[in-house]
């Protein structure tokens, strides 16, 4: 046809050969000859199945056009023509294509010049491979690196990677900034030596080397270092080597935590600690002289051997600052007033309320005549505290008011272990109220009332708080009210200054002796003391 150069001569003779056609037959790969006009010489099986043709010689005289989109089929005619006039190959160029059917796939392509025996230009041919699988492991493979990077980034703990020189191959965001770069590429490649010289470097490095070398992690390490404004930065770094695919050590990962915001807490509330701890010890030793003050005498001005009453205590908290006390009000020379109170909880609020409690008692004066209204005092004083805190401010108190002339003790209970009462002859008498009552800070307006019973010379009242008998051996069983009642009446003829010190023995060797009591434990008695047989 006219105007329309002649196709090119059919490929060598060794070209048709049985065994070239069959190498080409059964490679995956595409092979291709084309005239030089783009138009398809020889194909082999693998490129004819691309195209949609049942046989290579269907796409005879065909072109890139008749098979792909135009977009493609115009970039292979240019590449194919740049061939034809310069001689030069195209090799391994990675192409999207897209066939006329919508199918698309990724290839790399190479093209060479086909000559015929003098040398000249007669066209092209090519190889094309479907590396579509390679590449979509590759964008895969790309997302994920995307994605690591992105969540390192904006995680504030400093994060890098490094070679086994120690250069730097990865930074996040917060490392470079802590390096003082912006970009990956300022600091890829270099040591921290190179970026931050100094003994911080030095360290690091030796730290490096000690991981590599022996394949051992680094974790949690905390160090300090003081910055060029003089300030002092900790660090909590974690280094673990990084294995090839032979599991041979490669390098390492770090990661490091800024930890200075912890640890400068952490400094002030150690002392904020101290503080508190000298307050509290301060606290408690102001308990223990609350405790240990002389005795009342009576009557006033009597020697303390002389006095009618008498007096012994023990007191054991369970911790620094405990909630037991006791108190003792004296009247008159005939009349004296004894308080034992249970604050709930140990510690700093304990101790508060104790140190309000025995206030309202002492200011009372006169009006702790009233045992029932001692109680009234103290609950009235309680319930508010309760009210407006929101958490439950409760205490178990007793209060007996003993009358020499009369020779009576008056007593009330707010919902404390009631008293034990040793009469001369070892008649033991619990103080209980027939109807219990609530614990002092539980019931707003309660009322209180008050019982009453004989006190003569020769009588012993015990008060104590529930760490007493509620303290339990290793099996898991109590002292209880039953065995102190016993123990009472078996040292009922013992020496009285004596009697808190042995009772409280007595219960560290039920518990087995293994060392502080689960509660606070108070033990207070009163002896009326009986007339020497001179007198």
């Amino acid at each position: 046809m006219s105007g329309v150069p002649p196709s090119p001569p059919a490929p060598p003779e060794s070209l048709d050969s049985s065994i070239v056609r069959m190498l080409m037959d059964a490679t995956p790969d595409r092979i291709y000859f084309k005239d030089l006009e783009s138009r398809f010489v020889r194909n082999n099986i693998a490129q004819a199945r691309l195209l949609g043709m049942a046989s290579p010689d269907q796409c005879v005289g065909k072109s890139d056009f008749d098979f792909f989109s135009r977009e493609h089929a115009e970039q292979a005619r240019a590449d194919e023509l740049e061939i034809i006039r310069t001689g030069r190959a195209i090799v391994g160029k990675e192409e999207h294509i897209t066939l006329r059917d919508g199918k698309t796939e990724w290839v790399s392509t190479t093209k060479l010049p086909w000559r015929d025996s003098t040398g000249r230009i007669i066209g092209t041919f090519g190889m094309t491979r479907d590396i579509t699988e390679t590449k979509l492991a590759e964008e895969k493979l790309t997302e994920e690196r995307n994605l690591l990077r992105t969540i390192i980034d904006h995680l504030p703990s400093r994060i890098y990677v490094k070679d086994l020189e120690s250069r730097y191959l990865l930074n996040n965001r917060a490392h470079l900034a802590g390096l003082g770069a912006t970009a990956q590429e300022q600091v890829l490649g270099h040591t921290l030596r190179e970026l931050k010289p100094g003994e911080r470097a030095e360290t690091a490095m030796a730290d490096d080397r000690a991981v590599m070398a022996t394949g051992e992690p680094i974790l949690n390490d905390e160090k300090s270092a003081v910055l060029d404004d003089g300030t002092t930065r900790w660090s909590l770094t974690t280094k673990v080597p990084l294995r090839d695919l032979r599991g041979e050590v490669a390098g390492l990962v770090g990661i490091s935590h800024d930890i200075t915001q912890r640890k400068l807490a952490e400094q002030e509330l150690a002392r904020r600690t101290e503080e508190m701890e000298a307050d509290v010890l301060m606290a408690r030793q102001l308990q223990e002289i609350l405790l240990s003050r002389p005795y009342p005498v009576f009557p006033r001005g009597a020697a303390p051997e002389a006095s009618a009453l008498r007096f012994t205590h023990c007191y054991v908290p369970a911790t620094t600052l405990g909630g037991d006390f006791f108190d003792l009000l004296q009247l008159s020379d005939t009349r004296c007033g004894l308080l034992i109170c249970d604050v709930m909880g140990h510690g700093v609020r304990a101790g508060l309320l104790t140190a309000m409690i025995r206030g309202v008692f002492q200011e009372m004066g006169p009006r702790a005549a009233d045992p029932a209204l001692v109680m009234n005092e103290l609950n009235e004083a309680l319930c508010p505290i309760a009210e407006q805190s929101g958490q439950p401010m409760f205490a178990s108190a007793f209060f007996a008011l003993v009358d020499l002339e009369t020779r009576t003790l008056h007593y009330a209970n707010a919902g404390h272990p009631p008293p034990i009462l040793i009469r001369h002859g070892s008649e033991i008498e619990r103080l209980a109220l027939p109807d219990p009552e609530p614990a002092a800070g539980l019931l707003a307006r309660f009322a209180y009332t008050s019982g009453r019973t004989a006190f003569g010379p020769g009588d012993r009242l015990f008060a104590f708080t529930d760490g007493l008998i509620e303290a339990t051996n290793p099996s898991g069983a109590c002292f209880g009210e039953d065995r102190l009642c016993f123990l009472l009446g078996q040292c009922a003829s013992a020496k009285f200054s004596g009697t808190c010190t042995q009772l409280l023995r007595t219960v560290r060797d039920f518990t087995g002796g293994t060392g502080a009591l689960a509660d606070d434990v108070c033990i207070v008695a009163m002896e009326f003391a009986a007339p020497s047989a001179s007198a």
